[in-house]
């Protein structure tokens, strides 16, 4: 079982995201940002990615690339950690109202749960 948030949108119906970390954010982090329309944490995760990138290729050397590899890591952590509850935030940022918090096996029973109740 795993926790979800439900919120609910007077007229886009329900959502459910869970609580914890997100794999999809970890794994393919800006790609999951732009789909779920977190524009301004995609500005600042692509931002820092291309800062790392220039630092490794203007210090051509196998400290920078260590360096700079720990740091991309700690980005896809850092939005592993945190995505999940950004997403909650940005639709909460657009109309959606927080229903509650529960356990399901899946968004969809999730939602069900809910809208059974």
């Amino acid at each position: 079982m795993k926790t979800f948030k439900v919120l609910k949108h007077p007229h886009l119906g329900y959502r459910a995201v869970k609580v914890g970390f997100s794999w999809p954010g970890f794994l393919f982090a800006v790609i999951w940002i732009l789909m779920k329309r977190l524009w301004g944490h995609a500005l600042v995760v692509v931002s820092s990615i291309v800062l790392l990138s220039t630092i490794e290729i203007i210090f051509d050397n196998a400290q920078t690339y260590v360096m700079v590899i720990l740091l991309e890591l700690g980005v896809y952590v850092f939005v592993g950690i945190n995505g999940n509850q950004w997403h909650v935030t940005n639709l909460q940022e657009h109309g959606f109202a927080l229903i509650d918090t529960l356990q399901a096996e899946t968004p969809k029973a999730a939602i069900g749960k809910i809208a059974n109740a």
